[in-house]
């Protein structure tokens, strides 16, 4: 008898004697192998689940070290249980714990629930299934890891867990059995105190057992919770049930919506809230107002809208998008999804949907083939979860569309470098920073001792990068990997018209490639206009439409237009005879001016 718990303390225990795991990261290693048993992990995987972001320098020797010991310390426990040994084996793709999903609690409540949810609401499997479910749990999942990644699994099962409990009360309260539902509800309630969907079953419980005066003093005492924790009202559901209380009205038999599920499963394998984000960089700086608006565009109503964050090559739109999906995990529990949208064959609608909905627990085998069936199971199964989907690059409407989640609680990030014409969404467009937020921003990679001492070169050396967030990192990077140069140093470099390009771009920061995605989509018409403001536009001059030989005012115009969408120039106001005055970053001329004809 061979048992791995993760729904609370991590243990191992052989015929019921506890076996000792080892140190705290010891057991980190240990629950990361059991969630993914019989998957192999990265060894970098590994680090990011034991350490989070901040691993020592040592962490590789360190994962070595722990799974040698787990090694001896597995075999040695389970050699004479009875059963296969568990062993943690080493292949291509990194180590795989081999177990089977029986043994780890985690997999049995995942398939009991499974299969009390495959059946029929009023069987007597189900509520069978789903308690022992429940009884598997012994207080907080993971209880004892301190890992970033253990902590949002941890959060994930615990809400797993109160659904769970709901659709056992749903199940309990059809057969009657309202005091046994009261007990349980209590003992739930006095965990997560501001779950309403286990309170609105509470209330129900006690007016169906009678007990009248104490459904509507638990309403009070949840409303005044709510109130007080939250600043808000019980949510509509919970003040429908107290209306009919208090009409003396007999609830529905099935008054209450169902709890969203957030696994799904195959086999014994569930996806719990999925996360798929990527790293969002390091030394963000310098864009605290734009977070807070961008943050409070999708938390200023329950049912917020999608919204674009658009802006110019390099200006940091998917760092700000990451950083705010960072901020609001707990405003979206079940699930933040990324997909990349830059342009390749990998980034077709079907293709982008395929690998959301895996990320959603869609095994291949049950895949739709067309792009219709995958738009139709995506959207049924992000309805009514709070979900953020994050939509990377996007270069047309086209790409966006089907993506986008069914609307609700759930919502979409997208960042696209054009002016895209999407109608059901909020627009928030990012410009490039200050000086001062340029200086913010060098502080935060190169180093306050760096950069204080030369604030006048530096703030220089920041309005030559045109406040692109980009440009401003690749000088950072430079900086940080040459310790003996100075700002002074960096400023005689950057200076020179006809090396600015290189200097702004290091190793991935590459600007000049970043530009050439933005260039690479402009018609011919926009771009040959482009090429002769480049050559034509003096340094830090405000200019109206140029005469053509070739094309009309009207045409010219238009192209303008078209370069203003694509973030290459800006409006900045009207002259004297009413026209439009524009405005090209340096870098943007630079970059214009050297493009071949």
């Amino acid at each position: 008898m061979i048992q791995f718990k993760l729904l609370g303390p991590v243990q191992l225990h052989v015929h019921g004697k506890i076996v000792d795991l080892g140190p705290p990261r010891q057991c980190s290693l240990m629950a990361a192998l059991l969630v993914d048993s019989g998957r192999p992990l990265s060894i970098d995987t590994l680090i990011d689940r034991v350490w989070g972001d901040s691993p020592p320098v040592a962490a590789r020797d360190a994962v070595y070290t722990y799974v040698a010991r787990l090694r001896g310390l597995l075999t040695e426990a389970t050699a004479g249980a009875g059963a296969e040994p568990v062993q943690v084996h080493r292949g291509p793709a990194g180590y795989m714990l081999s177990t089977p999903p029986e043994s780890v609690d985690l997999w049995h409540f995942m398939d009991l629930v499974d299969r009390a949810r495959a059946t029929d609401i009023d069987d007597p499997d189900r509520v069978e299934r789903l308690a022992a479910g429940l009884n598997l749990w012994n207080g907080s999942a993971m209880t004892g890891l301190d890992s970033e990644w253990a902590r949002r699994l941890s959060e994930s099962l615990h809400r797993l867990k109160h659904e769970v409990t709901a659709d056992w009360a749903d199940a309990e309260i059809r057969r009657g059995n309202h005091s046994l539902v009261i007990s349980r509800l209590h003992t739930a309630l006095l965990e997560e105190p501001l779950v309403e969907g286990l309170q609105e079953r509470l209330i129900r419980a006690y007016f169906l057992n009678g007990e009248t005066a104490q459904a509507l003093r638990q309403f009070e005492l949840a409303r005044r919770l709510i109130a007080d924790e939250l600043g808000a009202d019980p949510s509509p559901g919970m003040r429908d049930l107290h209306s009919r209380i208090l009409r003396g009205e007999l609830p529905e038999p099935d008054g209450f919506p169902p709890y969203t599920v957030r696994t799904e499963s195959a086999g014994h394998r569930a996806t719990v809230a999925p996360d798929t984000l990527p790293l969002a960089p390091l030394g963000f700086s310098g864009r605290d107002t734009e977070l807070a608006t961008l943050t409070g565009m999708l938390t200023d109503d329950p049912s917020p809208r999608p919204v674009l964050v658009t802006g110019g090559a390099g200006v940091g739109k998917t760092a700000l998008v990451l950083q705010a999906a960072d901020c609001l995990r707990d405003r979206f529990p079940e699930g933040l999804l990324y997909a990349d949208l830059a342009e390749g064959p990998s980034t077709t609608p079907e293709t982008v949907l395929g690998r959301l909905l895996t990320a959603l627990g869609i095994p291949a085998d049950a895949m739709p083939k067309s792009l219709a069936e995958r738009v139709n199971l995506y959207r049924a199964r992000l309805a009514h979860r709070r979900v953020l989907v994050i939509l990377d690059n996007a270069a047309t409407e086209s790409q966006v569309i089907p993506l986008l989640p069914p609307g609700g609680v759930g919502t979409a990030l997208i960042t696209s470098r054009f002016a895209l014409a999407l109608t059901t969404v909020r627009t928030f467009v990012l410009h490039e920073l200050s000086r001062t937020q340029g200086l913010q921003m060098l502080v935060a990679t190169v180093g306050r001792a760096r950069v204080l001492p030369e604030w006048e070169d530096a703030g220089t050396v920041a309005d030559h990068c045109s406040g692109i967030p980009l440009a401003l990192r690749a000088v950072a990077c430079r900086m940080t990997t040459r310790p003996h140069w100075t700002f002074a140093h960096m400023l005689a470099r950057i200076s020179d018209e006809q090396r600015r390009l290189e200097v702004v771009s290091y190793q991935a920061l590459d600007m000049r490639a970043s530009l050439d995605l933005t260039f690479d989509r402009l018609d011919p018409t926009a771009a040959g206009l482009f090429r002769s403001l480049g050559r034509e536009i003096p340094a830090g001059t405000d200019f109206t439409a140029p005469a053509s030989a070739e094309l009309s005012a009207d045409e010219v115009e238009d192209a303008l237009d078209r370069l203003v969408d694509a973030y290459l120039l800006s409006e900045v106001g009207r002259d004297d005879a009413d026209r439009t005055r524009y405005r090209m970053l340096d870098i943007h001329r630079i970059y214009a001016k050297n493009l071949g004809d």
